[in-house]
Order: structure tokens, then C-alpha cells, then sequence
């Protein structure tokens, strides 16, 4: 009876650069609610000019704010509820004012705690496609 050697194969790690997402802007809809936000998010960086008044966003009147973590990088999201006919006006790519007044009531805290959820995934996807990545 005769027995082969056993192949041992050890993986190797690869490491693939990529460059580090710092901001960016997306639209979103919620799926409970079907309400329509835009959605800022930035990196958070010691000595940053982070509220540049030269930014199309720094001047926005946002409905709801927060930190999302991702790894040892955090970043702060912003959230702009845009009434229907913002969204009905950007489709149909006419002119309009982002920063009108949206309604007298402020998000509830189960609208805020609702969209923070609802963008969990969705922040996670955009802001990891520009991260490193090891591949096994």
C-alpha cells in the first residue's frame, strides 16, 4: 500500500489599496414612510475645515444629523427631507430650491431612528467601495 505526500497549501493574504472614500451625496427613499431624502456624508478628520462655506452642501437646512461608524473612520451624515415636489421638480429636471422649508414638524424620533437604519446598509456599500480590502 503506498501513500502520497499531503500537499499543504497555505493562503495568502492580498492586499488591495483603494482610495479612502471622504465624501460623497446620494438620494434616498425610505421604505415605510416613502419619504425622499438627499444624503450627505463626510469624513471626520482632527484639523479639518469640515464646515466649509465654499461646500454646495454646508448651507442646507438639514432635518436630521449623525455619526456612522466604519472601521476606525468615522463619518458624519446629514439628511435633508425633500417635500414630493422637489423630487417630482428634480425629475423632471426643472429648476428648484433645495433648502425650501419642508414641513412645521420636525421628524419624529421613530422617523430619525427609521431613516438611521434604513441607511445602515446602504452607507456601509458606498463607503466601503473605496476602503482597503484583503482578499484571501
Amino acid at each position: 500500500m503506498s501513500t502520497s505526500p499531503t500537499t499543504v497549501i497555505n493562503p495568502v493574504a492580498t492586499i488591495m489599496q483603494r482610495l479612502l472614500i471622504t465624501r460623497g451625496r446620494f438620494f434616498h427613499c425610505t421604505s415605510n414612510d416613502k419619504n425622499y431624502y438627499l444624503i450627505t456624508y463626510k469624513v471626520i478628520q482632527e484639523n479639518s475645515d469640515y464646515f466649509n462655506e465654499n461646500d454646495s452642501d454646508y448651507n442646507l437646512s438639514y432635518d436630521h444629523e449623525f455619526f456612522y461608524p466604519y472601521y476606525t473612520i468615522n463619518y458624519y451624515v446629514r439628511c435633508k427631507l425633500l417635500r414630493h415636489s422637489i423630487v417630482e421638480d428634480l425629475l423632471n429636471s426643472e429648476q428648484f430650491d433645495i433648502n425650501t422649508r419642508n414641513n412645521e414638524t420636525p421628524l419624529s424620533p421613530q422617523q430619525k431612528l427609521s431613516l438611521e437604519e434604513s441607511l445602515s446598509l446602504k452607507l456601509y456599500l458606498r463607503i466601503s467601495q473605496g476602503t482597503d480590502e484583503i482578499i484571501i
